[in-house]
């Protein structure tokens, strides 16, 4: 397994930065490493120092190949307060690298209000997709439903590219939960599922969050980088800890 990139002083320091990057020719994109592959694996690092004393820290995510191999590297780049205060629905920036800490893609929410309970808020979850250098390469807005979580993944010009929709009942305990992303003709492209770990300490304490994704092979390399974008949105929405006023 390969070193991490990245870490919690680089990810601080990271806040303000926008997404002008400079598009190296000879750093391999995330759509490449990403075209042959079926099925990837995303892992956030479990934070000891969270666990115990109750501390959100910026979140970290190791991608892997079937192999179990590690392709590319997610950290999160946020204020402190806005962490403790604002739990999951705090604003984030998310960026990947490659193991050599180049930078593939960048992921932002910004901060919006809204209702755990019932859907009914105005402010439904945003999040843009960026690859460097500055292009935007699709959007995923949250559509309001009444008990069935679901997404659309638009392209720049605002066409709808992809839906993800979710099932009935997010249980965090003994349950396997899935994504369906389908196309506009609602074929399904690829899964995004969250297994059940078992009765384990690190399921029991929580802390880290795994998702397998698999990809239909009609799919382009672009459009796979949509879908492991969109997973973190789903993530951060569905099974972080929120904030103690949510």
């Amino acid at each position: 397994m390969h070193g991490v990139p990245g870490g919690d002083n680089q990810s601080e320091s990271d806040v303000g930065a926008d997404a002008t990057w400079v598009a190296n020719d000879h750093v391999t994109s995330l759509a490449t490493i990403l075209e042959p592959l079926s099925e990837i694996r995303v892992s956030q690092h479990l934070d000891v120092v969270e666990v115990c004393l109750c501390w959100e820290r910026s979140n970290r995510y190791s991608i892997y190949n079937q192999q179990d191999d590690q392709i590319v590297y997610t950290y999160e780049a946020t204020r402190c307060y806005a962490r403790q205060c604002y739990g999951s629905l705090r604003e984030f920036t998310l960026i990947t690298t490659d193991n050599d800490d180049n930078r593939l893609l960048y992921l932002q929410r910004p901060a919006r209000c809204s209702s755990r309970c019932f859907y009914t808020c105005c402010c439904l979850q945003e999040m843009n997709i960026i690859i460097p250098p500055k292009e935007t390469l699709a959007a995923m807005k949250e559509k309001w439903s009444c008990c069935i979580p679901e997404y659309e993944l638009t392209e720049p010009e605002g066409h709808t590219k992809f839906i993800v929709k979710g099932e009935c009942g997010h249980f965090r305990m003994c349950n396997t939960i899935k994504f369906s992303v389908q196309n506009t003709e609602g074929t399904e492209v690829a899964v995004i599922c969250k297994p059940w770990g078992g009765c384990s300490l690190k399921t029991f304490i929580g802390g880290s969050n795994n998702f397998n994704i698999k990809f239909s092979e009609s799919l382009t390399k672009e459009e796979k980088v949509m879908i492991l974008g969109s997973s973190f949105l789903l993530d951060f929405n569905y099974f972080e800890r929120h904030g103690k006023c949510f």
